[in-house]
């Protein structure tokens, strides 16, 4: 990502390290979520194929990236099964359910396909940021392959949702929903409470940084 495309599309606050050492805790919990997190990102990009698959390439930029998530599946249950631990029934997502809702559900923006990429690529963003903190943490340090792996691909898929956005929208539009969504999510994990889960909010003590972060 360029500098300036960086700074327009950054997140609204970075995670305090605090929250990577409380998630830290329950590995089990957040290996589990992190499965869920990766089957919905598939699902979301083929809901989004089939709502907008008319449009011009879009099948052969997101047809390789479910085939990623669910390779990212794979290997998160992988991990699982290594621990000899079981894979957790989904508990839903305040915080999707959070960042949909401040979109607006029915979206309220012509056909929807504008709030829909910003959305994908603020979840992508965030986990890549999420990860880069998990790897930072020595509790976890026996799962640093699998983040920093991970990280990579998430920053890659929110690169391609913010490139496929401005493919849609002028420039300037795209860069002041996207702050809208953005200040939105940052205020959403503010109130989230903090559980083993990547889209979970900080531990009571810490809170987002106030200064805005790259992607």
């Amino acid at each position: 990502m360029t500098a300036r495309a960086a700074q327009d599309f950054a997140l609204a606050g970075a995670t305090p390290p605090a929250w990577a050492e409380a998630v830290a805790a329950d590995p089990a919990a957040l290996l589990s979520d992190h499965a869920h997190l990766e089957l919905k990102a598939a699902a979301s990009a083929l809901a989004l194929l089939r709502r907008h698959g008319r449009r011009a390439e879009l099948a052969a930029r997101l047809v390789p990236l479910v085939r990623e998530e669910l390779e990212h599946l794979q290997r998160v249950l992988a991990e699982l099964r290594g621990r000899g631990l079981e894979w957790a029934p989904d508990r839903g997502s305040p915080y999707t359910e959070g960042l949909l809702a401040a979109a607006g559900r029915p979206r309220r923006r012509g056909d929807g396909y504008l709030d829909s990429l910003l959305v994908a690529a603020l979840i992508e963003l965030r986990s890549h940021e999420r990860f880069r903190c998990l790897l930072a943490c020595d509790a976890l340090a026996e799962l640093r392959p699998l983040y920093s792996a991970l990280a990579e691909a998430e920053a890659r898929h929110g690169e391609l949702f913010i490139e496929l956005a401005l493919a849609a929208a002028p420039r300037a539009a795209v860069v002041a929903r996207w702050a809208e969504l953005a200040a939105a999510e940052g205020a959403l994990l503010e109130r989230l409470p903090c559980e083993p889960r990547l889209h979970s909010g900080p531990p009571r003590a810490a809170r987002l940084s106030a200064s805005r972060t790259p992607s």
